[in-house]
């Protein structure tokens, strides 16, 4: 076994270093050179801002609520492939870091535009469950889920050219033959 290269990867795996090295290994999408992880930062805030109405002691936490740079993120994270991550990172075509640092700038401005926008809601009228703040939070909710599906497209497939789906490649398939044929 000690010859077999699986095998010392298992044995390698199976050691406690090891396996925190795996699982660095594994915060890192091989396909973008990016971790998800970062992601979470935005998922978090979209989910507090969209519970708001129904859940008022979020309030705090929302207005307290700050943009973290991909580096500062994973720079004070206690992850295990936080290195990992900043390396990889730092490997980044500059091209597609250029992509992705404008889609988490879009969503940073979009975050702490909601932020203000409920602020000032709760600031002039009190309360979180108004109409109005319902109606806040469902926008903002909404403008930063469709920023944060870029975002999430660039991280799994390294990419910001929009995914087709199965119905969209049929329909794309034979509306084109039949505008060929007319």
């Amino acid at each position: 076994m000690g010859d077999n290269p699986a095998g010392s990867f298992g044995e390698r795996a199976a050691t406690p270093d090891g396996l925190r090295q795996q699982r660095a290994e594994a915060i890192v999408n091989p396909a973008s050179g990016l971790a998800n992880d970062y992601l979470n930062l935005f998922n978090e805030i979209v989910m507090m801002i969209e519970q708001l109405p129904s859940m008022p002691e979020l309030i705090d936490d929302i207005l307290h609520w700050r943009p973290v740079s991909y580096q500062e993120y994973f720079a004070s994270s206690v992850l295990p492939g936080r290195a990992s991550a900043l390396e990889a990172y730092g490997a980044l075509d500059a091209s597609f870091r250029k992509d992705f640092e404008g889609v988490v700038a879009d969503l940073d401005r979009r975050a702490v535009g909601a932020v203000v926008a409920i602020r000032r809601q709760h600031k002039m009228h009190g309360g979180c469950t108004s109409t109005a703040m319902q109606e806040i939070c469902a926008r903002a909710g909404e403008a930063l889920r469709e920023v944060l599906l870029k975002a999430t497209d660039l991280v799994n497939h390294g990419t910001r050219i929009p995914r087709e789906s199965e119905q969209e490649r049929a329909d794309r398939l034979l509306y084109g033959k039949m505008r060929r044929v007319s």
